[in-house]
């Protein structure tokens, strides 16, 4: 027999199991605290310094029947698979895991920023969320000593009101940067959100940085050197469109060791997905 003893419990606005998301969410409405006993908060000195922790918790108002063969309620495919196949709460061990957001700890509670838990469900472990252990992003391969950026602008009926964001992953910190123009272009919105995340950037460390632009990412890589060697003239002797933005990040490149990517849009790519939404939230926030 296995046994095992609660540290806590997870505050949360969550009642039933009608209202309670299928997923941790960073935007939630309500609070969201692990409450952690008494007895285990000296065990919590250190912890404010990392802004994600992964939260092991017993689902004990889970009382559905396991099966091995399920059918996915929140899937793109139909077709049934195994319950270790799945992210299912109905497991043979009624055990929770999820990745939530720190928003600051005081005293012996932690206030985060969403869980797909219940109020009063017991937390059997907390622990730090490295992003260079257990980030698994296909499209790098994570080293403390490079700095990786995503970028992405969008604009609303182009020309038009435009944001941009970028995020930077700095070691296990994230950075979120983001922004907004009343009249501009996609173009100069993906421009301005590499321009905005490299400005962030004072260490002296190489930077990867993804884009799903090709205006960016060909700009950088193939015409911005031809484009100098012509007085900022492109190969039909017309002025560069957007030139104080391309000369603007012309001189933050040359102070930075830095390699420029093309990643697809679109495609499930976690990073690129995030900063579509938070760029396009920016128009939707101010319009």
């Amino acid at each position: 027999m296995i046994k095992f003893e609660p540290i806590g419990e997870i505050i949360t606005p969550y009642n039933n199991n009608d209202n309670i998301p299928r997923q941790p969410d960073i935007e939630a409405d309500g609070e969201f605290v692990l409450s952690i006993n008494q007895e285990y908060q000296r065990g919590l000195k250190g912890l404010n310094k990392y802004d994600y922790l992964i939260v092991l918790f017993y689902l004990n108002k889970l009382d559905e029947e396991t099966k091995l063969i399920i059918n996915p309620t929140y899937s793109t495919s139909n077709k049934k698979r195994g319950l270790f196949a799945t992210r299912t709460p109905n497991r043979p061990n009624k055990i929770g895991l999820s990745t939530v957001g720190v928003k600051y700890i005081e005293d012996n509670k932690i206030y985060i920023t969403g869980i797909d838990a219940l109020n009063g469900t017991p937390i059997l472990d907390i622990k730090p969320y490295y992003r260079s252990l257990d980030s698994k992003d296909d499209y790098y391969t994570f080293n403390k000593d490079e700095i990786v950026i995503y970028t992405d602008g969008s604009c609303y009926k182009n020309p038009g009101p435009g944001g941009y964001a970028a995020l930077i992953f700095d070691d296990d910190k994230e950075i979120i940067i983001k922004g907004f123009n009343p009249d501009t272009t996609n173009n100069q919105m993906e421009l301005k959100a590499v321009i905005e995340a490299l400005k962030a950037i004072r260490k002296n460390k190489s930077i990867v940085l993804y884009s799903d632009s090709n205006y960016v990412v060909k700009g950088i890589n193939e015409w911005l050197k031809d484009w100098k060697m012509r007085g900022w003239k492109t190969s039909s002797n017309k002025e560069v469109k957007n030139l104080k933005l391309w000369q603007e990040l012309d001189k933050l490149i040359n102070k930075k060791k830095i390699k420029f990517r093309k990643v697809k849009a679109h495609q499930g790519n976690e990073y690129n997905e995030k900063v579509d939404s938070l760029a396009k939230k920016e128009i939707e926030n101010n319009i």
